[in-house]
């Protein structure tokens, strides 16, 4: 990009209005008028002041003025991503700076990345976004904000025993008020905010939790314990201990026999079963009632959490929207836990790889589960290079099936009448020149000089402006 168009982008993008601010759409279709929030004004619903959602005909996003939208994200604006060796030079031109740290490297860095977003239409930061960038001094486009009560993201190799905390303690209620108040009151006002979210792909299942010898950064790593198992194992006192048992009380009709027959255990009664400390440290994977026991009360772990942290958000805004986790639809953990998690969330939020086909028939599954509109917060397509060779996501066999895969989900997801959102992964690619990504990488729609790749771009910004006609039918 010249210096020249980057300082045009970046002054169109620093309206009062907002990015947006009865824009018309870039693309498609030059009759559609945008909100400054990037909604649809032909589509009107009560104002609230604070985004929501709503069912009319089909499933919408409303904004703060009361218009329809349909949530176009962007992921990935890691600010250690323009300041690698093999591209720090070139950043500094386009940026026009010296150097890439400090404030104005960050307001260079915003102001380049609103320009992105006008460019190619996206009206949403995505979750897996620097806040402390985009939003100074103030946000300009629709975001999440993450509070991570628990910190189980299924990318880490490594994951202290200690983060998987007892649920039922007073101890994990006042550590969830403490954040949230922390975090939630600043921006409980903000009518840029989308909603909040929690953890990307927490650890939930024993298929989540299994041991693998290849995660997203290249590092084996070792199976976990997760909550049924780890509560379970615990001592009388504990909180989550005591949810087990009655748990199980209720499951086997407070027949400590039949327990017994399940696990080959020889308690005398429930209240021995309470007292007893790492009496079954794994799981018979074989057993199909333990299995049973175990999801029945990591439903109900899982229940307490979302409630507890729920209720710490609505103790401090009562606005915006709860959104929970970023759940793995990779795995078997949406389909577990979404009976409970949809109870206390106002949408589905949801990663998941894969193309349109892969995808639709979870997306049809779990419409039948829950009346709640679906959001995917992270994925996209890829293809491998000299410097991406494996990258991570679906790999297409060159740019132009990549663009038409783009599209293709695009398309049809936005054509449900449940689908509302999909933020896109990601935003400049992350090669194997960065130390951090040598054994997996992630692509993004720019190379890592900020360089375009024509078709794709081509085919997001028609994608883009043909939002609201593609929804609409």
């Amino acid at each position: 990009m010249k210096r020249r168009e980057f300082v045009r982008l970046g002054a169109a993008s620093s309206l009062n209005a907002g990015l947006f601010g009865m824009a018309t759409t870039s693309a498609a279709d030059a009759t559609v008028k945008l909100d400054r929030f990037g909604g649809w004004t032909a589509k009107k619903f009560d104002a609230t002041g604070f985004f929501r959602v709503e069912k009319a005909d089909r499933w919408w996003l409303v904004t703060p003025e009361g218009n329809a939208f349909l949530s176009w994200g962007i992921n990935h604006l890691h600010p250690d991503l323009w300041n690698q060796d093999y591209n720090r030079e070139a950043w500094q031109k386009t940026l026009g700076l010296q150097k890439l740290y400090g404030p104005e490297f960050n307001a260079a860095l915003r102001s380049w990345f609103m320009g992105i977003c006008d460019r190619f239409g996206f009206n949403t930061v995505g979750v897996h976004t620097s806040l402390n960038i985009v939003n100074q001094p103030q946000p300009q486009m629709a975001y999440m904000q993450p509070i991570r009560f628990v910190d189980l993201p299924h990318w880490k190799p490594d994951i202290p025993d200690s983060n998987f905390m007892d649920l039922f303690s007073p101890e994990f209620a006042s550590h969830c008020d403490g954040m949230a108040k922390k975090m939630v009151l600043p921006i409980k006002d903000d009518p840029f905010l989308l909603g909040y979210t929690m953890t990307d792909c927490t650890l939930f299942t024993e298929e989540d939790l299994r041991e693998r010898p290849d995660v997203i950064g290249g590092k084996r790593r070792e199976s976990r314990v997760g909550w049924p198992r780890r509560l379970r194992n615990m001592g009388a006192k504990a909180a989550g201990k005591k949810a087990y048992v009655q748990t199980m009380r209720n499951l086997y009709r407070d027949s400590i026999g039949d327990f017994n027959t399940t696990y080959g255990t020889p308690f005398d009664s429930f209240d021995a079963l309470a007292t007893a400390e790492h009496w079954r440290p794994q799981t018979q994977l074989s057993n199909a009632n333990e299995t049973r026991d175990n999801i029945e009360f990591l439903q109900r772990c899982v229940g307490k959490y979302y409630q507890t942290a729920r209720d710490a958000i609505r103790r401090y805004d009562t606005h915006h929207m709860f959104v929970g986790d970023k759940i793995n639809a990779n795995t078997d953990s949406l389909d577990t836990v979404l009976p409970i998690t949809s109870q206390y969330t106002d949408l589905i939020f949801y990663q998941m790889y894969g193309r349109y086909e892969v995808q639709k028939p979870g997306l049809d599954r779990w419409s039948k589960l829950t009346d709640k509109p679906f959001i995917n917060g992270d994925s996209a397509f890829t293809m491998t290079t000299d410097i991406m060779p494996r990258p991570y996501g679906p790999v297409a066999d060159n740019l132009q099936q990549r663009a038409e895969w783009t599209a293709e989900f695009f398309h049809r997801a936005f054509e449900r009448p449940d689908f509302v959102g999909w933020h896109y992964c990601g935003l400049i690619d992350a090669p194997i020149l960065v130390p951090r990504k040598a054994s997996r990488q992630h692509s993004g729609l720019l190379n890592g000089f900020g360089d375009a790749y024509p078709q794709l771009e081509k085919i997001l910004k028609e994608c883009a402006g043909d939002i609201y006609n593609i929804a609409k039918g």
